[in-house]
């Protein structure tokens, strides 16, 4: 115990002159501002490259070449699965980028085994020593999206000692936050023992959860259920940061999807267009930041060919690399490069569009910008331009008051401007004041003895708990094993209730069933839940 205690005692010394990043108030801050992460999912790999192997001597020139492009696209954040070394974590500080250093670890092994745990203990900690003097370093994420069957196969509590030994092994020689990269099929196992969370989510999949929810309702469903409410020290309760590890994925591959998923057969306009509206899901569902995926085509995917394969994933890069002749390996910019770049000059964060508001509270505007950015002003429903405090690192703030008579959709203008005061972006986020919120209540599963299907009752209130007739429902069913679904719409009765059935039946060895279902108010404002079931309990 006693050597433990001076390990942390030494990593925290350490740590005092390296870190620049922290975690307060339930999100990061970086140089004592509060933080939010404008982040890209970052491999070097190029053609014919394998992940797992490294390729630094050979990758060094596209790197630097990476990281200069990323940063003239206003990111702030790279997010890796596969840990940079002390040079490249260096290279990428060159460039004013902060890191999210990804770990990667067998997603199907046995987490029980004990010789795994060794191996991947003795690996984390290595990853951990080459790290921690390296001050641009946000946390960690230790593997990513761990696989179902594994997890269930291993134990709950065995998988969760196995993650405790991980973040122990890294944090005696590195204190700095720790997360895994999970994803939904996990959303039953516990992530207190996370210091931010960290979820993979996609507005294409689960197809049936965006249906019901929306996408910015499904990242709020995960940022609400796993980051919004933690004990403290004390007795308090505080948040942590909750981050979109993987959005966007869109991909301009001849196919439009694959078995291994994804969603392909598009046109760089649409896949553009989709990858910065999944930018948006995030902010609206209550994320501290998000990573877009990916930087690069991922030639690698699904697995490492010397063709460039017709699969989703290896098509979604904002840099395309359509041959593997020396010219492509640079990287050619997609039109999502360009227009991601535009979203990224003005991040607004507060308010947040589609939610609601009371009339009476001030609400916070915050927004986020990169150094090209010297002021930010804004006006409310079209009337004066007021400037935001900024602390001269690309956070700016101020409140909104609405005026006493204030109802219905409400419109705050923001426009970042460079020092000589010529406009560089204009934001419009859209909210609704003084309207009660309404509810969505999903009851107890039932399995019907003549068709085998599950079905639950939904009821709809409004903002005083009476019964909404005659309102349109999304609902959808998600079954993780073996990744099935079914969606539907119904029209609630005089008391506001429908009866939902998933269409898909449930199959010998299904864990988990999540039940979802959402409705969209006159004022365009989605109320939704989603419960989590455990089959055979």
């Amino acid at each position: 115990m006693l050597r433990r205690i001076a390990a942390i005692l030494l990593a925290m010394t350490s740590l005092a002159h390296a870190a620049r990043s922290e975690i307060r108030n339930g999100e990061f801050y970086v140089d004592g501002e509060p933080f939010y992460v404008v982040g890209v999912g970052y491999s070097s790999l190029r053609p014919h490259q394998k992940p797992g192997v490294s390729y630094a001597q050979t990758n060094r020139h596209w790197m630097e070449m990476d990281f200069r492009r990323i940063k003239a696209a206003h990111f702030n954040t790279i997010r890796t699965w596969d840990a940079l070394d002390p040079t490249e974590l260096a290279l990428a500080k060159k460039y004013g980028l902060m890191v999210l250093q990804g770990i990667r670890l067998d997603p199907r092994q046995d987490f029980s085994d004990i010789h795994n745990q060794e191996s991947c203990v003795a690996q984390v900690a290595t990853i951990a020593r080459q790290t921690k003097d390296a001050d641009n370093v946000l946390g960690y994420l230790v593997m990513t999206e761990p696989a179902l069957d594994a997890v269930v196969s291993s134990g709950e509590e065995e998988t969760l000692r196995f993650f405790r030994r991980l973040k122990r092994a890294i944090q005696d020689i590195d204190p700095r936050p720790v997360s895994m990269d999970s994803w939904l099929p996990l959303a039953f196992l516990d992530h207190s023992l996370w210091d931010f969370v960290t979820f993979n989510t996609f507005a294409f999949a689960p197809q049936a959860v965006n249906h019901a929810l929306g996408y910015a309702g499904y990242n709020r469903w995960l940022a609400n259920r796993f980051a919004a409410d933690r004990p403290a020290e004390g007795g308090a309760r505080q948040g942590r940061p909750f981050i979109v590890g993987e959005t966007g994925g869109y991909a301009v591959s001849k196919s439009s999807w694959s078995k291994y998923g994804g969603c392909g057969g598009l046109s760089e306009y649409d896949q553009s267009l989709r990858n910065v509206e999944s930018l948006r899901g995030a902010i609206e569902g209550h994320a501290s930041g998000s990573v877009l995926a990916s930087w690069l085509d991922a030639w690698h995917y699904p697995e490492v060919s010397d063709v460039h394969a017709d699969e989703p994933w290896a098509w979604n890069g904002l840099l395309g690399i359509p041959t593997d002749s020396q010219k492509d390996m640079k990287g050619i910019p997609r039109r999502a490069y360009y227009d991601v770049m535009q979203h990224n000059l003005a991040v607004v964060v507060e308010p947040k569009s589609n939610h609601l508001y009371p009339v009476a509270d001030r609400i916070p505007l915050r927004v986020f910008t990169p150094g090209v950015v010297a002021g930010v002003d804004w006006t409310l429903n079209g009337g004066e331009w007021r400037s935001l405090e900024g602390s001269g690192r690309g956070g700016w703030h101020g409140f909104v008051q609405l005026p006493k008579t204030a109802k219905r959709r409400q419109r705050v203008t923001v426009r970042a401007v460079d020092g000589k005061n010529m406009e560089l972006a204009r934001k419009e986020v859209s909210f609704v004041a003084e309207v009660p919120a309404e509810r969505v209540s999903i009851g107890l599963l039932e399995m019907s003895k003549k068709t085998g299907l599950m079905s639950c009752p939904v009821r709809i209130t409004d903002g005083h708990q009476r019964p909404i007739a005659r309102r349109k429902v999304f609902f959808g069913c998600y079954f993780p094993s073996g990744w099935r679904e079914s969606s539907g719409v119904q029209v609630t009765n005089a008391q506001g209730d429908i009866t939902l059935t998933c269409t898909v039946p449930p199959r010998a060895g299904d864990r988990f069933l999540f039940v979802a279902a959402g409705t969209d108010s006159p004022d365009r404002v989605r109320a939704g839940d989603m419960r989590l079931f455990r089959l055979g309990e």
